[in-house]
């Protein structure tokens, strides 16, 4: 699942990251092209919505796979995400759209199912490259009728944490590898409490970010919120609805995770963390070039989520697809094969924003600043990625199911009546 409210400035990322050396580089980023069939030539066009990472793959990244194969990549102007949604449909039904473009995995099932996409399967076959060099999350644009996209790299779910307060509080510090070592639901928990003084400073925030959904469900040995065959609404099974209320009682029960009215606002526990008066929160890595640029007034660094039954954690994807009207096919995959690689990954890697999917390329991954010190466990993260089950109905299914999950924030309903009450409608929308 993509998230897209979690944007870091481009610029400031560029300049956290070392990466701004040139203004003609960031300007041309900036402006691409705003012809949904511009270019020049034979010319590789792209589209994305703006956050840092996109912006970055178009930028330094695009300029070493020219310099490299003397191929033309003309970025097209992006948008914002939630604009994105919208416009990845406008430009596929154009007739000419852009040769490379960014898409929600979400949608994923549904382009492939209208045939928009092409199977970039035989393209891998060709390239060489061992399906066995790639981490976990490269599987998530595999489907039944191909290889319909292509996954890049990953934003990592973890928990980022403000070491400042753990030391004053006398907490021991979370794991700085990928380990259940001492860092279990439990500890969590403790940790938590032991953290919290009040309203005042809050000890973790997990319900702001909705990914927890399916990390928690699986962690505690359940499917995830839809079974495999994308049929079945798992998440109203008892793993699920159990892992739902666990992290619903963080507020309810035990104080330690702010009220659902003060945590649902967008970036509202990312300010709280910000102004130290938060000190866990789960979280994309895409994060890390935020808290780089925006310099904070306390020791932070990141850990892995806690452990139950499992530690998996589900990360953000960055998914392209090669539109089937694309017109410069051959050199797009060409781009898309470098990026993948171990070059273009190291990139990325070294950029410290995404962990790329190459694995060689991932263990070079590095801070872009000061922080975060472990910065090495992303890399131990994407080895535990697990992903969700595709269904061809998950936005509709979350239409239903999510406002029912705030009467459970709230203490309205506990968890395993909510979702069991919804269970029926959400399968009926699995199933039409």
């Amino acid at each position: 699942m993509t998230i897209g409210t979690h944007h870091v400035n481009r610029r400031a990322f560029l300049k956290a990251s070392g990466l701004a050396a040139s203004g003609a580089l960031l300007g041309a980023c900036a402006k691409g092209t705003d012809s949904a069939s511009g270019g020049g030539p034979g010319a590789v066009t792209t589209n994305g919505w703006t956050d840092a990472l996109h912006d970055y793959l178009m930028g330094p990244v695009v300029k070493a796979f020219t310099q490299q194969s003397g191929i033309k990549v003309e970025p097209q102007a992006g948008v914002p995400f939630d604009d994105y949604q919208t416009r990845f449909r406008t430009l596929l039904a154009g007739g000419a759209p852009p040769d490379i473009m960014r898409l929600n995995d979400d949608f994923l099932p549904e382009i492939s199912d209208k045939g928009l996409s092409q199977d970039l399967a035989p393209y891998l076959a060709k390239s060489g490259l061992e399906e066995a060099g790639f981490l976990p999350g490269f599987e998530a644009s595999k489907l039944p009728s191909g290889r319909r996209g292509l996954v890049v790299a990953s934003q990592v779910r973890c928990i980022f944490y403000n070491k400042t307060m753990f030391r004053k509080a006398g907490v021991p510090l979370p794991p700085s590898v990928w380990s259940p070592d001492g860092w279990t639901w439990d500890d969590f928990l403790r940790t938590a409490k032991a953290l919290t003084e009040g309203t005042r400073q809050y000890g973790c925030s997990i319900v702001a970010d909705s990914g927890y959904e399916e990390m928690w469900a699986r962690n505690n040995g359940g499917p995830g919120a839809f079974s495999e065959d994308g049929r079945k609404f798992t998440l109203a099974d008892p793993q699920g609805a159990e892992a739902i209320q666990w992290v619903a009682d963080l507020t309810l029960k035990h104080r330690v995770q702010p009220a659902w009215g003060d945590i649902k606002p967008d970036d509202a526990d990312r300010r709280l963390f910000q102004a130290g008066r938060l000190g866990m929160m789960l979280r994309v890595s895409g994060n890390i070039g935020f808290f780089t640029e925006n310099q904070l007034d306390f020791e932070w660094d990141i850990a892995p989520v806690p452990a139950k039954v499992h530690q998996y954690q589900q990360g953000s994807s960055v998914l392209y697809i090669i539109p089937e009207a694309a017109r410069h096919s051959e050199d797009a995959w060409k781009y898309l094969e470098f990026v993948i690689g171990e070059k273009g990954g190291t990139l990325v890697a070294e950029a410290g924003l995404a962990v790329p999917v190459n694995r060689k390329a991932a263990q070079r991954i590095k801070s872009p600043g000061k922080y975060p010190v472990s910065v090495r466990l992303l890399a131990q993260g994407a080895e535990q990625s697990r992903l969700p089950s595709l269904t061809r109905a998950s936005s509709a299914a979350m239409s239903l199911y999510r406002p029912q999950m705030e009467r459970v924030y709230t203490g309205e309903l506990t968890a395993a009546k909510a979702l069991g009450g919804i269970r029926g409608q959400v399968e009926s929308k699995l199933n039409a």
